[in-house]
């Protein structure tokens, strides 16, 4: 209601009423006292009476629309109450424990609950249990009023689950529909106790047939029989049901309009209901749970009440369908599960469109596919290959983030690349922030393998403060040839390089660009999109060593990073050309400070102004970078989360570097080293990149502080063997 309700068709409408006397406040009241829950949507709204729909149709239609699916004002309603329509129906019982199909019915020309008198109310009582009266057979029965019934019919009532209270919910206590209690309120049912009608409550009546164990056929053949033997009855007074094309059958609450029924059971489902898949499964089926102790209760042991989701705009014969198909493939996906077998074939078919009741049929015949859709792993050496096992691909593989990233996306560079017995690379990327936790189960793994065994609940530290660092100033630059600081910066909302659109990837682009363009002083500068520069612009850029190229790795070709090439990619760089921005390479955003010479400090003081400027251009924007506790900064490459920060240096080392021990110093140190063309690079001249070898778990300033200090060392080895001296003073332990 308080979504549709605009001030304009409140002004329209406040003053109507409708002829029984029904006004829109009175209508909303209910929704006026109960603003709702963040994650529970109420209606918000009642009828009052059966033209309450038409009188203020300007909120009601908007409000049906919205509660059923799309149901549009001018659609028609269906209905089929003929029980030879349904297919099946014999549940099995080892799984479904009861079985119950109910709805709900007004009698014509008198107020509903929310609006009647005590005159209309009793009219209907007295209209439905002479109705009631007249049924023989196996309907034959009972009327038992509450104002009138014994202490033992009350206490075998309850012992029968047949007896309901007065409203204690806000919801109906704001409708008005607790007045006079207990006043023409009633429970009939006939003597076999399979067929059930509540008198007064928040309708006319609520007619429910039930019984225990599976058999949903009969329970639908003797709810259709019921209501029809009732109407004819009620009808044989002059009276019908309130019925109409658009909205079959009308009742109090909009969400009821239609059939107003519900198809359930109470269904076992102990390893179906723990799969991470369930909520979808469910929706996909067009069913929906709650506990066995009704609305807003949990499950017990597994064990749920499982019921059609939509009510407007499918008849009877098809909700009751949508309950026995639908269960039926819960049951065949439990099955599976009991006996250790995954449930990811049954989940596709259904999640690519395949009918339950095929699936289920297919099933049982022995056709549905076994065969694996789990790479082949047996000769590759990469992080993913080594903690990707086939329980967690087959729990996975169903799953996607919700921009729709998947699983076989994320691991297809690993597959594609299966790496080298002496370099392990990762061998999975992530295509949204949100990779990191629906695939948590592998990247967890990953991430600990790859980080020194950083745990899935540890925290990252942040850490963008120069001032924290120690020395950095005095790197001997007859040794350091240049000093770097770079990153990358991912922007929250947006899908990363392996899986952004088009349109993202140019949101991407106006996003850093619009930033970058605030800079001032010795950091504004100019942007150079990829596809837009002209030769002279690309030549500056290469003599620089700016310019990034079209990506030729095959590791990031199989992560889809190349698509569109060079749309919306470009270079900024500030007019002194110390600080750098590469735009939609691997990662959103690359930023680089950097300098001749071995004054780190002053590099990581620019980089750290930088990054904070640019964000703060784009927060005003509405933009943030990802970043949380646990993984720092969100970047595509599980390597580069945390810091995602290398900070290197030039350094030429031609002696230390032939040391046998050269290669362990620098582990101890916690360096790394290539290089100086990049990856995968040889040292030229003893001219070595050094730079940290950790990202994530460290601070930026501890990192730096690890390569300054480091560096130092190295140097300082250097020296001494240039000087004929020893080192093993110096080696770290």
């Amino acid at each position: 209601m308080s979504k549709c309700l605009t001030k304009e068709i409140y002004e329209k409408l406040c003053d109507k009423k409708t002829p029984s006397g029904f006004s829109l406040d009175q209508a909303i009241q209910t929704g006026v006292d109960n603003p709702g829950h963040p994650f529970i949507m109420t209606v918000g709204c009642v009828a009052g009476d059966e033209e309450s729909y038409e009188v203020f149709a300007d909120l009601f239609d908007p409000v049906i629309e919205k509660r059923h699916g799309g149901y549009k004002k001018t659609d028609r309603h269906r209905t089929d109450l003929n029980p030879e329509n349904l297919i099946g129906g014999l549940l099995d019982e080892k799984y479904v424990l009861s079985s119950r199909v109910r709805t709900g019915r007004s009698i014509k020309n008198l107020s509903l609950p929310p609006h009647c008198t005590r005159a209309e109310r009793r009219k209907v009582e007295a209209l439905v249990t002479e109705a009631l009266d007249s049924l023989d057979g196996e309907f034959k029965g009972k009327y038992y009023p509450l104002a009138k019934m014994t202490e033992h019919e009350q206490e075998q009532l309850i012992e029968d689950h047949f007896l309901f209270d007065k409203p204690v919910s806000p919801l109906l206590l704001a409708s008005r529909m607790a007045r006079d209690w207990p006043d023409a309120r009633g429970i009939w049912h006939n003597d076999k106790k399979n067929f059930l009608v509540w008198v007064n409550e928040e309708d006319h009546t609520r007619v429910i047939s039930m019984e225990k164990g599976g058999n949903m056929k009969a329970v639908f053949e003797r709810f259709c029989t019921g209501l029809n033997k009732v109407e004819t009855a009620i009808k044989g007074k002059g009276y019908g049901f309130m019925w109409n094309e658009h909205l079959g059958y009308i009742l109090t609450c909009p969400s009821n309009l239609g059939t107003g029924l519900r198809g359930g059971v109470h269904l076992k489902i102990p390893h179906v209901s723990l799969q991470k898949e369930f909520a979808d499964i469910l929706k996909k089926l067009r069913l929906q749970k709650r506990g066995v102790g009704g609305v807003d209760t949990e499950a017990v042991g597994g064990t749920f009440d499982i019921s059609n989701a939509d009510r407007l705009g499918s008849s009877e014969v098809e909700q009751v369908q949508c309950v026995v198909d639908g269960v039926s493939l819960l049951i065949a996906m439990e099955k599976e599960l009991e006996a250790g077998k995954p449930i990811t074939s049954l989940y596709e078919q259904l999640m690519s469109g395949t009918p339950a009741r095929q699936i289920v049929m297919e099933a049982e015949k022995g056709e549905v596919t076994t065969v694996s859709n789990l790479p082949d792993l047996s000769k590759h050496n990469n992080w993913m290959s080594r903690c990707l096992t086939k329980e967690i691909y087959d729990k996975l593989s169903v799953l996607k983030t919700p921009s729709g990233f998947t699983l076989d996306q994320a691991i297809q560079t690993g597959v594609d690349n299966p790496g080298h017995p002496f370099i392990m690379t990762v061998g999975c990327v992530a295509g949204d922030e949100e990779s990191y936790d629906v695939f948590g189960e592998l990247f967890d793994p990953v991430i600990e393998g790859r980080h020194n065994g950083y745990k899935k609940d540890a925290l990252h530290k942040t850490d963008l403060d120069a001032s924290n660092l120690v020395g950095g100033e005095d790197l001997d630059s007859n040794f350091v040839l240049s000093s770097r600081v770079r990153t990358g910066r991912s922007i929250r909302g947006l899908a990363l390089p392996p899986h952004c659109t088009r349109g993202e990837r140019r949101e991407v682009e106006k996003v850093v660009v619009e930033a970058l363009d605030t800079l001032k002083g010795s950091l504004q500068g100019k942007y150079y999109p990829l596809n837009k520069m002209t030769p002279q612009e690309q030549d500056q850029l290469i003599e620089d060593h700016f310019l990034f190229d079209k990506p030729v790795s095959p590791l990031l070709l199989s992560s889809g990073m190349a698509r569109d090439w060079p749309d919306a990619r470009g270079i900024w760089h500030n007019d002194q050309k110390t600080v750098l921005v590469w735009v939609n390479e691997e990662d959103h955003t690359r930023v680089i400070s950097m300098q001749k010479g071995g004054n780190m400090r002053e590099v990581f003081t620019r980089f750290c102004d930088s990054l904070k400027q640019i964000e703060d251009a784009m927060k005003k924007k509405g933009k943030e970078f990802m970043w949380n506790k646990h993984l720092g900064f969100i970047l595509t490459c599980p390597s580069n989360l945390g810091t995602g920060l290398r900070a290197g240096v030039h350094v030429k080392l031609p002696l230390l570097s032939k040391d046998a021990r050269f290669e362990d110093i620098l582990k101890k140190l916690r360096l790394q080293k290539r290089g100086t063309g990049g990856v995968d690079t040889a040292s030229t001249d003893g001219i070595f990149d050094v730079s940290n070898l950790d990202r994530l778990g460290f601070s930026e300033v501890e990192l730096v502080q690890k390569v300054v200090d480091g560096v130092k060392l190295l140097v300082d080895m250097e020296k001494c063997l240039m000087e004929g001296k020893s080192i093993d003073d110096l080696v770290p332990n």
